[in-house]
């Protein structure tokens, strides 16, 4: 388990004394950026032409979903215009 604050963590290979050490306040919020900043330099960012490329993708299929749902809506709009009246 991680550290918590005001935890604290022994040193030494379990052999004699062990000293102690208490974990710092913000210790684990270092940690985490550490390894934010590790796994973000892994990462493989898309060139410009494959950022514009997904774009578009993005919103082709909106617009697609856009209609979609619009003519569904109107459908039942009108359908219940026509039970209700």
């Amino acid at each position: 388990m991680g550290n918590r604050r005001g935890s604290t963590v022994a040193k030494g290979g379990g052999k004699g004394k062990t000293q102690e050490k208490k974990a710092g306040r913000f210790s684990g919020t270092v940690e985490f950026v550490r390894g934010v900043r590790s796994e973000l330099k892994k990462v493989t960012w898309p060139n410009r032409d494959q950022l514009q490329q997904s774009t578009a993708v993005v919103l082709i299929i909106l617009v697609i979903l856009t209609a979609y749902v619009f003519l569904w809506d109107t459908v039942f709009y009108y359908l219940a215009r026509f039970i209700f009246t």
